[in-house]
């Protein structure tokens, strides 16, 4: 039997980043408290809670019974940091360093435009972290939407400046860019500065669902880890149902059932961006162990 940890699993560049973030306070600090989830995979955070990571809400965070915080990989929008600043706490900023740059963009434009014609759309999850703060870099001005029908809200004949979330598949994006363009079109505008296309995907995460598929291919069964939060993992696992093979999501390695791998012969293991590897691995070994007791 083969089992094989896809090579395309793994925390995402921001969430590694994170981590190391939290490890490092941890080793000179008895205890960090992070404003919401670190990330979401709850066996990571619990690995991190036993050395002393604690997670709280952002109006605990200003009560003034916590000196210091942790704002997380997702970001924050600008009203956070000022509440901190008021309420005289010192802030550890873990913000992914391309979701900054993305919050600058908005922002810029946002100060281009609230005096003149134009909207910013923002293709992402509604309530998702990031997208809370990318919207407070444009005073909550910009419109979310998730699919290609949420565009039937939008007036187009209104100058169009369109951004994604970072996390966010350049497969979905570019279908609603290739939609924007058509319904522009339908309108005989000829401008070309009427529609601002801005492709603020991850490099490293745009193109994991066509990754993934590619993973997935000749597979007798895959096993996907995630956490039960991740909207990342949730969307990545639909992709593995929908290729036919057969899938399970697990979030634990006690969840694991060794009748799953009966005649089975070629076993993949993959993982949302905020799965950690050695979570990977220990399912590998677990599955080997459960396969040799069959």
């Amino acid at each position: 039997m083969k089992i094989e940890i896809d090579p395309g699993a793994g925390p995402c560049f921001g969430v590694e980043r994170a981590i190391e973030k939290a490890e490092t306070i941890l080793k000179e600090k008895s205890v960090l408290y992070t404003v919401g989830d670190l990330i979401h995979n709850e066996a990571e955070v619990e690995r991190l809670e036993k050395i002393g990571m604690k997670t709280i809400a952002m109006d605990q965070a200003i009560s003034g019974e916590y000196p210091n915080v942790l704002f997380r990989a997702h970001g924050e929008p600008p009203s956070s940091y000022q509440n901190t600043k008021d309420a005289r706490v010192e802030v550890e900023d873990a913000t992914c360093p391309i979701v900054i740059n993305l919050q600058k963009k908005i922002a810029k434009t946002y100060s281009t435009i609230k005096n003149d014609k134009g909207q910013i759309i923002l293709f992402g999850k509604k309530n998702h972290p990031e997208v809370i703060s990318l919207l407070g870099h444009c005073e909550n001005t910009a419109m979310v939407i998730e699919k290609l029908e949420d565009l039937n809200s939008i007036d187009f004949s209104i100058p169009i400046y369109l951004y994604s979330q970072t996390t966010k598949y350049r497969s979905e994006y570019f279908l609603i860019k290739k939609e924007v363009e058509h319904r522009i079109s339908e309108l005989n505008i000829k401008d070309s500065s009427h529609f601002n296309f801005h492709d603020s995907s991850c490099k490293i995460v745009a193109r994991r669902d066509e990754q993934l598929q590619d993973f997935v291919e000749g597979k007798d069964l895959i096993l996907f880890v995630s956490g039960t939060k991740s909207s990342n993992g949730k969307q990545l696992f639909q992709i593995c149902k929908n290729t036919g093979v057969e899938s399970y999501f697990i979030s634990r390695i006690e969840e694991l059932k060794k009748e799953w791998f009966l005649s089975k012969d070629n076993i993949g293991i993959s993982g949302a961006t905020s799965t950690p590897k050695w979570l990977l691995e220990q399912m590998s070994s677990r599955v080997k162990e459960l396969v040799e007791a069959l």
